[in-house]
């Protein structure tokens, strides 16, 4: 048990985390100064196969090479996302059968050993009933019992408008409040407020939430229409204190800022942002101002 205690000290001693996802369509692109800051690189994604195996598909040895050297670079430890939208189809068969589901969990240790990955974040997207629900918080513990003794996390992406079941909560080492997608303005500051009064309800203790952070926008009357904060910045020229610009609602300095600050008001174990791909460079960069709110 003596890993496990040091791992929950370890989280407990921990600065504020800043936890950034990396999706593998973006990873040939970044510079290490586009992670510089970050505590936790998080990789998206591997997926689960309904027999239990695992698909890595999109993540060849050179990529991970490429991630991993990323982690180095900023001295950060690399997490691994597993599922995701649109790459959740295999959870609901594989946590449902004993075999399979200690089998995945089986090849994620190994995966993770072989890749240097220090926890997985969970993004089943979504369970649709009491059974798929109860059957990813066995998913939760089989992960855990293995995971723990090493030191690595367990934690889960979670929508704030759907349930947290009360069972998950004692094998979970962190939970990513994904804050956006949400109406035609679809990550307010006022929503990320109600997301975490939400939370609350649940009573999913503070400490164990990342509030999600968008560099991106969408659309406001094509919600199918997102473009990166780079993107948004280069073409609208935005300023600081804006949110909105040709039609697309996104998050800028200021409101990212009062963000990070809402969560350090809330006592947050941090935040985590989707993802540092979409992020501008360089005095633009919204992950510089993520960094400079923790520290005021």
């Amino acid at each position: 048990a003596f890993a496990t205690n040091v791992f929950a000290t370890d989280q407990a001693e921990k600065t504020f985390r800043i936890a950034g996802y990396l999706p593998e369509y973006r990873v040939d692109t970044i510079g290490p100064d586009q992670v510089l800051g970050l505590t936790d690189l998080i990789v998206f994604s591997v997926q689960p196969t309904s027999n239990g195996s695992l698909s890595n598909n999109g993540w060849p040895q050179k990529r991970m090479a490429k991630a991993r050297e990323l982690s180095t670079k900023a001295k950060v430890p690399l997490l691994l996302a597993v599922g995701g939208w649109g790459r959740s189809t295999g959870f609901a068969a594989m946590t449902a059968n004993d075999r399979s589901r200690q089998r995945f969990v089986k090849e994620l240790s190994s995966f993770c050993q072989t890749n240097q990955f220090k926890g997985v974040v969970y993004d089943w997207e979504f369970p649709r009933n009491a059974k798929e629900e109860g059957d990813c918080g066995a998913l939760f513990r089989d992960t855990k019992r293995l995971f723990g003794p090493k030191g690595w996390s367990v934690e889960c992406a979670i929508n704030p408008a759907r349930p947290l079941p009360q069972s998950w909560l004692v094998h979970l080492d962190a939970i990513h409040v994904m804050s956006y997608d949400n109406g035609p303005r679809h990550a307010t500051y006022a929503q990320s407020a109600m997301d975490l009064d939400a939370m609350a309800k649940l009573k999913a203790p503070a400490n164990k939430l990342l509030l999600g952070l968008p560099f991106y926008g969408r659309q406001m009357t094509n919600r199918n229409n997102a473009l990166t904060y780079a993107d948004i910045k280069q073409r609208f020229r935005p300023a600081n204190h804006q949110d909105e610009a040709s039609g697309f609602f996104f998050n800028g300095p200021a409101t990212i800022t009062k963000k990070v600050k809402l969560a350090k008001e809330r006592k947050l174990g941090g935040v985590m942002i989707w993802e540092v791909g979409q992020d501008a460079t360089g005095k633009d960069s919204l992950l510089k101002k993520v960094v400079s709110a923790t520290r005021d």
